[in-house]
């Protein structure tokens, strides 16, 4: 009871969070990496000012240690040089899991400088702020999982307040107490920060391959016949066309088969209409299974299909047909149990270099269906 209540209470002090799409994880990190990259050089460019500014609190270090403030601008020259090379490599990376690493490693570096940067006996008082800030870049840039993160940040806190109050005694425990609550008061919002951004930009990608799928879908359902789930004439004739140009330009094998059901009529008169579409349907399924990946099938209107075959000379593309009508014909579909029988026709035609269209090449498999209906059906024409 104690758990869901704890629960309870982060969802309504932080809302639904959303650190981590699962599945969808891997893709949402490519299509944001570019987008991470320019954030994140950002945030070193942010750093890199504020370690600018804090020179003019370097100048401020008495008169009579001028070493000390050499030794400080020197110390920043050095983080500077590191964090542009950091920022270099990061622009030419294309890789998530290198940029992973190249951000957590400058993280990482600038945490374990700026501690060492406390433990200088030269260090103003300017670092204090500065911590500040550099703790807050940490929940906002990481790209570790939030565990993670959060102990780097900690890890950090937890040093720089040692080496201030038990090695530097430099605050008086007031002080102390109050640079303590700064450090908690930054890590809550900085893991709010951090939690409501990723859940931000999750849930936006998560809309967005939503709203993708949903158009596909529709696309998808517009170009599929209803009934028999294969494409409908229009899509199988745009394949079928960007399929023939493609011949055109190649001269690659390609070859067209157009299947009609076997007196048809008959099975609409003798069982209905009902099963006549049950025919069709299983028509479809069983012309579907046996067609190669490659292979295109469509519903061309009524009992009429196309089967586009690109990269298939004649022979192979018969071999295909044979054993559609073969299957078909060991295939009766059953109505309240009792099976109908139906036989197919198939005209089959290869694109040859005096076809101008594809229009020519439908209308010879066409023909060869008209031969193979003349010749007494259930056969391939070719």
């Amino acid at each position: 009871m104690r758990i869901k209540y704890h629960s309870l209470m982060l969802k309504r002090l932080f809302g639904d969070i959303l650190i981590n799409l699962g599945p969808l994880e891997g893709d949402y990190r490519a299509a944001n990496l570019k987008r991470d990259i320019r954030q994140s050089i950002l945030y070193m460019l942010i750093v890199g000012i504020g370690i600018l500014a804090m020179i003019s609190a370097d100048a401020a270090l008495p008169q009579n240690q001028p070493a000390s403030f050499e030794r400080m601008i020197a110390y920043r020259a050095v983080y500077m040089a590191v964090t542009a090379v950091f920022a270099a490599f990061l622009n030419q990376t294309t890789k998530v899991r290198t940029y992973d690493r190249l951000l957590a490693g400058w993280l990482l570096f600038s945490l374990l400088f700026h501690t060492f940067l406390n433990l200088n006996p030269s260090a103003t008082p300017s670092i204090v702020l500065f911590d500040i800030i550099l703790l807050f870049v940490v929940y906002l840039a990481s790209p570790l999982q939030y565990r993670h993160t959060a102990a780097l940040a900690v890890g950090f806190s937890v040093s720089v307040l040692y080496i201030d109050h038990f090695i530097s005694l430099n605050s008086a425990p007031a002080l102390f107490i109050t640079r303590l609550f700064t450090h908690l008061v930054t890590h809550l919002l900085g893991t709010i920060a951090f939690l409501q951004l990723q859940t931000y930009r999750r849930k936006s990608f998560q809309a967005f391959m939503d709203e993708k799928d949903a158009k596909e879908m529709v696309a998808y359902l517009a170009n599929m016949d209803p009934l028999t789930k294969s494409l409908t004439r229009r899509q199988f004739l745009n394949i079928a066309e960007s399929e023939f140009r493609r011949y055109q330009r190649y001269h690659r094998p390609l070859s067209i088969l157009i299947l009609d059901a076997d007196n048809f009529k008959k099975i609409n008169e003798r069982y209905g209409h009902h099963a006549g579409d049950l025919v069709l349907r299983s028509l479809s399924l069983v012309a579907m299974e046996q067609k190669r990946a490659q292979d295109t099938f469509g519903r061309l209107g009524g009992e009429e299909f196309g089967l586009l075959m690109p990269e298939t000379p004649l022979d192979k593309a018969r071999i295909v047909a044979e054993r559609i009508r073969l299957v078909w014909e060991a295939s009766p579909v059953k109505l309240d149990g009792e099976p109908i029988r139906s036989t197919i026709s198939i005209g089959l035609a290869q694109a040859e270099s005096t076809d101008r269209s594809l229009e020519d090449l439908l209308r010879r498999a066409d023909r060869m269906l008209y031969k193979a209906k003349s010749n007494g059906r259930n056969r391939v024409e070719a």
